[in-house]
């Protein structure tokens, strides 16, 4: 290392070399990454320093490390982009990326919504809400967990199977015709049960999107919190007309 790396921790040092590797291309996606001991021999560091740095480039979405007898640490393929301007959910958007996802539900139970909920979407505190949670997993793995409040005047006979389809799918069978959509986007630490859902450690951080679906007459249909591992996605915001030509 030169001088000047010195002067920068070792695991710093050692996540940009890592991260050169795979925007030169010289480690593709897909490829199997040094084992940390080969990482220790290379950089002739402690383990600790080594696994500093793969955290950084872990976070950064550029390695997914799998657990078992066929785990490792994989380089990612990019991630596709979310487009928070598209009025679809994440879950139809990765789906016409063409990731396969199969969507597992964890609960659907009918609860007495406390105010807080109840301000949100427009009823009576105690009113029945269905309160449903999932975890949508990607090629063995968790990427994104929902949570979806539907009040159950609008929905009574809600099924497991009904959360495996997008939300503007369960809507329209449910014979719902939402003309507004608000979206909120936070970065986030993730909860308790999200780091078990996900596999995410308490200090790493999710993207969180809260999705508000209301009717012409301003009811509240449905609310949808959406929080995916940061390595999962890229998000995007449009604003205006593209001027650029169309290539179709």
């Amino acid at each position: 290392m030169s001088t000047s790396q010195r002067r920068r921790p070792a695991y710093l040092v050692i996540a940009d070399s890592l991260r050169s590797k795979i925007e030169s291309g010289e480690l593709q996606p897909g490829d199997r990454f040094p084992t940390e001991r080969e990482l220790v021999q290379e950089y002739k560091v402690a383990r600790m320093t080594v696994r500093h740095a793969l955290d950084i480039v872990q976070i950064e979405g550029l390695i997914d490390r799998k657990r078992g007898r066929t785990g490792g640490t994989f380089v990612r393929a990019t991630p596709p982009t979310l487009s928070l301007t598209s009025g679809r959910s994440a879950l139809q958007q990765l789906r016409e990326h063409g990731l396969d996802i199969s969507v597992q539900v964890l609960s659907l139970v009918l609860i007495d919504a406390p105010g807080h909920l109840a301000s949100a979407l427009g009823i009576e505190d105690e009113d029945p809400v269905w309160e449903a949670r999932a975890v949508h997993v990607s090629e063995g793995s968790p990427i994104m967990a929902t949570t979806l409040l539907i009040p159950h005047s609008l929905a009574p006979e809600l099924k497991e199977q009904d959360l495996e389809k997008p939300l503007s799918t369960l809507l329209a069978e449910l014979g719902l015709t939402p003309v507004f959509k608000r979206d909120s986007l936070m970065a986030a630490t993730a909860r308790t049960e999200e780091q078990k859902i996900l596999g995410v450690g308490r200090t790493q951080p999710v993207l969180r999107i809260t999705r508000t679906v209301k009717m012409e007459d301003g009811t509240v249909v449905a609310q949808l919190e959406e929080t995916l591992r940061p390595d999962a996605v890229s998000v995007e915001v449009e604003l205006g007309e593209d001027p650029s030509p169309s290539l179709d």
